[in-house]
């Protein structure tokens, strides 16, 4: 069993089932304290599962501060209702007993909270994957008094209830109540001893905890069924199916709808007491415009009772909404009938599809020069430390444009930049496969050029990328503005074996090409320590 599935049967079920427990008790009976007090037992219990759930699955780095500030004020609010409970279902009333309940409540908080107070929170928990319990011997023994204790006083109190009724049918509830809590206490005890003792772990006591009170649940379910104390699961299921968050639909094998929740309707348009029959799911379909039913037809072949999927909804003149689908068979029934549960996620899938986008955006701009489009100075080094790093050979070509200040003094900057990007559209369209192009500064830019061969052909390869340059004037209306640069080569792992040392025998060539007279290529000689050069213009 994976981890979803045991959060699921552990700590979501049993969410469920409070939940709706509370609310049913609750809108039964408003004017009755007992409901109000037994929904309030219920959303504890709801509210305890949940922290749990949060610092398992959601939260673990937070496992700390919620155990001590919301788990353990849940638990111990849980039990003191509990109390609270029982001496309603008791029948005890006097002005008395209402100051009882307030110490009730009050002390075990209280008790908490002054040990948190005084200790700390890393004292009294030390969160561990697994291995005894993570509660200090201290907060070990204030949990298990204060449980402890309040169970036996509710038994006590049930006990003296059964004890001084006379209705055989309260005696008949209580005994069932008081062997659910007795049965309880001794699990809890039973658990948290095998804990202490270290036979168990953590994780373990915290799925024998939930089983308990999965039990205490079915043993409560009798109470409700036979005394009516609390309403019927049917109505608690029905409450779930109206008030789910996501669409639900009952579907024959023909795709026909049967029943829908009022979420579905809200989504689909249709009313639900008119849906009978309703083809729905004609508008949904997969990647493939595989249809829902054919579908299912194909995973049934497999035997696979339930499933789950991303797929699109097609609305007449909308836009299509991105949903996810997960479906059921329904065993036994006369007719085939499927359950289909719908979440509308295109607002989240929106949202994923824009921080994709951005992220590639924000990326592109991290490495990219924003006016040729070519390679910054960032991209360049990490291209050429990686290739470094692999011990590759490669040639630097280091590119400075000759008389580029005039063309923008003479023509005007953004002549100028229109310069540079008809410099890099050349510098791009004549790269071989495996060549990183880039510009490192205003009219300064770069070429990793790979090679194999030996340090004489290391010109011609780079004078058959630049050639094009010289042959490719820059055309501004009926202006013609020639193209002349200064090129110096370096190579490693020849000539350097580390990127500032390539980039520094190449700025060597380079100047060497603008004191001679610019509009060449110059090749760093690393046997003569002097430099070669030859003209950009001839082979």
């Amino acid at each position: 069993m994976n981890e979803i599935s045991l959060d699921f049967l552990t700590i979501l079920l049993p969410s469920y089932m409070f939940f709706y427990m509370a609310i049913t008790v609750y809108a039964r009976n408003k004017k009755s304290l007992l409901n109000r007090v037994a929904s309030f037992l219920m959303l504890a219990l709801l509210f305890y599962f949940l922290g749990e759930y949060i610092k398992t699955a959601l939260f673990p780095q937070f496992e700390r501060h919620i155990v001590l500030y919301w788990n353990a004020p849940m638990l111990l609010l849980a039990i003191s209702i509990l109390v609270h409970l029982c001496m309603l279902v008791a029948g005890i009333a006097s002005s008395k007993i209402k100051q009882v309940v307030f110490w009730v409540y009050l002390t075990p908080l209280t008790s908490l909270m002054l040990m948190l107070m005084r200790y700390g929170p890393q004292h009294l928990y030390q969160p561990r994957e697994d291995g005894p319990s993570p509660l200090s011997p201290l907060m070990l023994v204030l949990a298990i008094f204060f449980v402890g204790s309040y169970l036996l006083l509710s038994v006590g109190i049930l006990l003296f209830a059964w004890i001084t009724t006379q209705h055989l049918k309260r005696k008949r509830m209580l005994v069932r109540l008081l062997a659910s809590l007795f049965t309880l206490l001794i699990w809890i005890l039973f658990v948290t001893f095998l804990l202490s003792m270290a036979v168990i772990t953590s994780s373990t006591s915290i799925a024998l905890y939930f089983s308990g009170t999965l039990l205490w649940v079915v043993s409560l379910r009798g109470l409700i069924s036979k005394y009516d104390f609390l309403p019927s699961y049917r109505d608690l299921f029905h409450t779930l199916f109206k008030s789910a968050p996501t669409a639900i639909l009952l579907l024959d094998m023909q795709g026909s709808v049967r029943e829908m929740n009022p979420r579905a309707e809200s989504l689909f348009g249709y009313p639900a007491k008119g849906a009978d029959g309703l083809q729905i799911v004609e508008n949904l379909f997969f990647d493939q415009d595989t249809s829902l039913i054919e579908r299912w037809s194909e995973l049934s072949m497999k035997q696979t009772n339930m499933t789950k999927w991303e797929m699109k909804w097609k609305i007449q003149d909308q836009e299509q909404l991105d949903m996810i689908v997960s479906m059921e068979h329904i065993d036994g029934a006369e007719e085939g009938l499927i359950i289909l549960h719908l979440t509308d996620i295109t607002s989240l899938k929106e949202t994923e599809r824009r921080l994709i986008e951005s992220e590639s955006n924000y990326r592109h701009l991290a490495y990219h020069d924003p006016l040729t489009g070519l390679f910054n100075r960032a991209a360049v080094h990490e291209h050429a430390n990686r290739k470094i790093a692999n011990d590759e050979q490669f040639a630097l070509i280091l590119v400075d444009l000759d008389h580029f200040k005039p063309v923008n003094d003479t023509h005007g900057h953004l002549i100028g930049d229109d310069y540079l990007k008809h410099i890099a559209a050349l510098l791009e369209l004549h790269a071989r496969p495996g060549d990183i192009v880039g510009r490192i500064g205003g009219d300064e830019f770069v070429l990793l050029m790979p090679f194999h061969a030996d340090e004489k052909q290391v010109y011609q390869e780079a004078h058959e990328r630049l050639f094009p340059l010289t042959v490719t004037p820059f055309r501004y209306k009926d202006k013609i503005i020639p193209v002349s640069f200064s090129a110096g080569v370096s190579q490693h792992a020849n000539q350097a074996s580390d990127l500032t040392a390539l980039l520094q025998k190449a700025d060597e060539a380079m100047y060497a090409v603008k004191r001679s007279g610019k509009s060449a290529i110059s090749v760093y000689d690393s046997q003569r320590t002097n430099l070669v050069k030859v003209e950009a213009t001839g082979r």
